[in-house]
C-alpha cells in the first residue's frame, strides 16, 4: 500500500465510520474495527525486529503527516473532491450490499439502547458484534475501491490531495516518499 492510498483509506475509513453508524462522531458508537491494514504475520510468530522498527517509523511518520493532511483537507476544493469520492463509494457499497449498512445501523441502536439502560454486559455483546460488521464493510470497502471506476477517482483525489499537502509543507513530499519505501520494502519481507 502506498502512502497516499493508505491516506486516503484512513479517511475513508474514518468516514464509514461514522457514517455507516448514523452519521455521526460519538463516543457512545459501539467500538470500530481495527485501524488501517498493516502487514501482518501468523499468530503466534514473533515480529522481524527490523519489520518491527520499519512499521514503527512508518506510523511516526504517518502521525508526522496528520496535521498536514488535516490542513490540507480544510480546502474547500479538495474537501469536496473528497466528500464526492466518499459518495461514490457509499453507493457502489451499497449497491454490493445494502444490508451491512442497515445491520450497523441496528446494531448502533441497539448499543446506545443498552447503554442508556445500563446494561453492560449487552453493549458489550453488540459493540463486539458491530466490530465483525465493521470487517465487513472495511472489506466490502476494499473491493469496491478496486473497481476501475473508483481507482480512477482515487487516483484523482491521491493526486489532488498530495499536491495541496506539498503546498501545505513542501517537506511532505520527503515523509510520504520514505513511507512509501518503508512499504514497499515491508512487502518484500
Amino acid at each position: 500500500m502506498n502512502v497516499r492510498k493508505g491516506l486516503l483509506t484512513l479517511a475513508l475509513v474514518g468516514f464509514f465510520g461514522v457514517t455507516a453508524c448514523g452519521g455521526q462522531a460519538d463516543s457512545d458508537a459501539p467500538p470500530a474495527a481495527g485501524g488501517p491494514e498493516q502487514p501482518g504475520q501468523p499468530l503466534g510468530q514473533e515480529m522481524d525486529p527490523q519489520m518491527m522498527a520499519l512499521m514503527i517509523e512508518a506510523q511516526e511518520l504517518q502521525q508526522e503527516l496528520a496535521p498536514i493532511q488535516e490542513a490540507a483537507l480544510q480546502d474547500e476544493a479538495l474537501s469536496g473532491q473528497l466528500e464526492e469520492l466518499q459518495g461514490r463509494l457509499e453507493s457502489a457499497m451499497r449497491e454490493e450490499n445494502a444490508e451491512l449498512f442497515d445491520q450497523m445501523q441496528e446494531l448502533e441502536q441497539e448499543f446506545m439502547a443498552a447503554q442508556a439502560s445500563g446494561d453492560e454486559a449487552r453493549a458489550q455483546e453488540v459493540g463486539t458484534e458491530a466490530q465483525a460488521v465493521a470487517m465487513e464493510l472495511q472489506a466490502l470497502q476494499e473491493a469496491v475501491m478496486s473497481r476501475p471506476d473508483i481507482q480512477e477517482s482515487i487516483e484523482a483525489f491521491e493526486e489532488a490531495q498530495r499536491a495541496r499537502m506539498l503546498e501545505v509543507d513542501p517537506e511532505a513530499g520527503e515523509i510520504m516518499d520514505r513511507i512509501d519505501a518503508i512499504y514497499a520494502e515491508l512487502e518484500t519481507m
